[in-house]
């Protein structure tokens, strides 16, 4: 296949060299990679990219050439070093909603971009850093912590790049420059459905999750223990329970089909949900005539009853026609409902005294006596359409179609025994357009619509869906192997602040470790300097630091890796860029139990200032935040002060 060229190729002072995507990256092709991420990324950029003839707001920019030999498609993945103190947006937004914001802000991040495919030849600008479009967007500090933005890939790569080649450059890129741990804000969705709820039921874990990430921090107070109790409840959620949940609906017909026709063409059993959908991926992925093949040999199978446990019994999506006006798309009044009902009865009635028994009338014969005494023939269809919804006076009119003729017949059913169960009295649910089996991830949808999303708000299975939709960031944290080979020694270095920092300045946790890579056989002299270094280099408030004093934890060497405090002094506690979430310190105290920041909409009371969330105050995501709010604790607090002064 030829090879089509990135064209500002053609362009460059040299020959660049271009690296095949599959080998880019990897542990044989980074021998050099020893050291932290603030070390290793100077590295790559020397070694692998270069550097682009123009600037981003003084930030320097470099270019590698990547080619997919699987479409011959060579592309650019930028790197864009922003400065800190020049930047207007000094401050992580992303660090503060994942936990993070008690980080020190670094002096420098790294964007790594790849643009979308039209955007290739043109120059980055200020607005690439905030565009969510790219095929790739990451961003990690120069200490190693870092976030991955967007993953926008083509369905299936055909193309361009698909969304697994993606995941795997990045993580591969992350891997040899020795990141420390990235987040990502999981909303993805496909075909109109979120894949943190998808996959979790099906494969126990995120789509982020194939790569590693795992629960970072949930929103509205969920805890991972939370959202792993909710994936085991969805997951474990067995196929004839939905059936026998949602009965002889119409929607539970539907249900039924679907199940039956994949347990049906499934070779092994299939018990739970989470069976049902890795079943339906995995024929979803195969070649399109095994797929049919399979689903045709389903269809045809006897054992594809759409028969529930309530068939008997007579199902009911309305309890009055006052309901039906209200919940259909009825031009017509109760009063004109009810003459039209009253005709239908009416001349079942006269059928079953003509016979002495309960009579089964065609819908034809049935619109032809009922035209009788209702002229209007639109009023009339619709009613011989639904009257089968409706109860009537503790009687229902039965529709079952006549499996001799294949029409639809009518009688009139009496409710003494009981016998009618009223299913549905909210909104419509999503409906299929096609036939089970044509379209697998139709299927998937209707299943996901319908029974994930599908049960009642304070039903466990909703609750549980509702967790783990809550569950947005997700992180993946790299491990550092020690190496014989190298000579080297890995620290886990930690400042540690005199007591006054702490009490006045350093008021929110200690920042996480600083990766020390030194020579095994270094002095401790030189082993200060080397820390100092790092620390000077990484961090704005420590621009000027000294290191005068470095303790070893309980039982550890120097030519090992541990832990290692270390003391000083010059920790810039003056500048306004100390903290990732900034200098506001924000109370968050929410009645779901939240006592951070998620990134979710809120609101602070006017009174005592703490930040709740707007949805757990019942104030809609379109509706505006009121001008004046009030806590439900200050408000209570005022009424009780009220009463007694009164």
């Amino acid at each position: 296949m030829a090879i089509t060229i990135f064209q500002s190729c053609k362009k460059r002072k040299r020959v660049p060299n271009i690296f095949n995507i599959n080998n880019f990256a990897t542990q044989t092709s980074s021998l050099g990679f020893h050291g932290p991420f603030r070390e290793n990324i100077r590295l790559f950029l020397r070694e692998y990219a270069e550097t682009e003839d123009y600037k981003v707001q003084n930030n320097p920019i470099w270019c590698a050439l990547l080619l997919s030999e699987s479409n011959g498609v060579v592309f650019p993945l930028y790197t864009l070093e922003e400065s800190i103190k020049p930047s207007s947006h000094p401050f992580c937004n992303l660090c503060r909603c994942v936990g993070w914001s008690h980080h020190f802000v670094c002096k420098r991040r790294y964007h790594f971009i790849i643009p979308r495919h039209e955007k290739w030849i043109k120059p980055l600008n200020m607005d690439s850093l905030k565009r969510c479009d790219h095929i790739l967007h990451g961003v990690v500090h120069c200490n190693g912590f870092g976030h991955l933005l967007s993953v926008n890939g083509s369905k299936d790569g055909s193309n361009y790049l698909c969304e697994e080649q993606i995941m795997n450059l990045f993580d591969r890129l992350c891997t040899i420059l020795h990141t420390q741990k990235i987040s990502v804000y999981d909303v993805l969705v496909k075909r109109c459905m979120d894949l943190r709820l998808l996959h979790c039921v099906t494969y126990g874990c995120s789509w982020f999750g194939k790569w590693g990430y795992k629960f970072c921090h949930g929103s509205f107070g969920v805890t991972e223990h939370k959202y792993n109790r909710a994936i085991q409840i969805l997951s474990s959620l067995e196929l004839k329970r939905i059936i026998h949940d949602f009965g002889n609906t119409s929607r539970g017909r539907v249900i039924g089909k679907i199940i039956h026709l994949y347990m049906n063409a499934s070779d092994t059993q299939l018990i739970t949900i989470s069976d049902l959908l890795q079943f339906m991926l995995s024929l979803a992925s195969k070649p399109i005539i095994q797929r049919k093949t399979a689903l045709a040999l389903a269809a045809l199978s006897p054992n594809n009853s759409t028969k529930t446990t309530n068939d008997d019994k007579i199902p009911v999506e309305f309890d009055s026609l006052t309901s039906l006006t209200e919940n259909s798309n009825c031009r017509w009044g109760v009063q004109r409902l009810e003459q039209a009902a009253k005709a239908i009865v009416t001349t079942l009635e006269q059928r079953n005294a003509s016979i002495n028994s309960k009579a089964k009338i065609s819908r034809r014969e049935l619109r032809d006596e009922s035209r009788k005494k209702i002229g209007d023939t639109g009023l009339l269809d619709f009613m011989i359409k639904h009257i089968h919804k409706i109860i009537l006076d503790n009687r229902i009119v039965h529709r079952k179609v006549n499996p001799a003729t294949k029409l639809a017949e009518f009688s009139l059913e009496d409710d003494a025994n009981g016998e009618v169960i009223q299913t549905r009295t909210e909104p419509e649910y999503h409906t299929p357009t096609l036939m089970p089996g044509q379209d697998v991830y139709a299927d998937v949808l209707t299943l996901y619509k319908n029974v994930l999303l599908g049960y009642p708000e304070s039903h466990t299975v909703s609750l549980a869906a509702r967790a783990i939709l809550d569950c947005k960031n997700f992180a993946k944290e790299w491990q550092f192997k020690e190496s014989e080979d190298d000579n080297l020694m890995r620290l886990k270095c930690r400042v540690s602040p005199s007591y006054n920092e702490l009490a006045t300045q350093l008021t929110r946790p200690l920042p996480p470790a600083e990766l020390i890579v030194a020579p095994k056989d270094v002095t401790v002299d030189e082993l200060k300097l080397i820390v100092e270094c790092s620390l000077r280099d990484t961090y704005c408030v420590m621009e000027k630091v000294v290191v005068k004093e470095i303790k070893m934890g309980q039982n550890q060497v120097f030519w090992g890796a541990g832990d290692v405090w270390v003391r000083g002094w010059g920790l810039d506690l003056d500048t306004e860029l100390r903290f990732e979430g900034g200098a506001d310190d924000w109370t968050v105290d929410c009645v779901c139990g939240a006592k951070d920041d998620d990134g979710e909409r809120m609101v602070a009371c006017d009174i005592c200032q703490v930040w709740q969330h707007t949805r757990c105050n019942s104030i809609a995501d379109n509706e505006a935040v009121p001008t004046v709010f009030n806590c439900r604790a200050c408000t209570a607090t005022v009424a009780g002060e009220f009463v007694a002064y009164t």
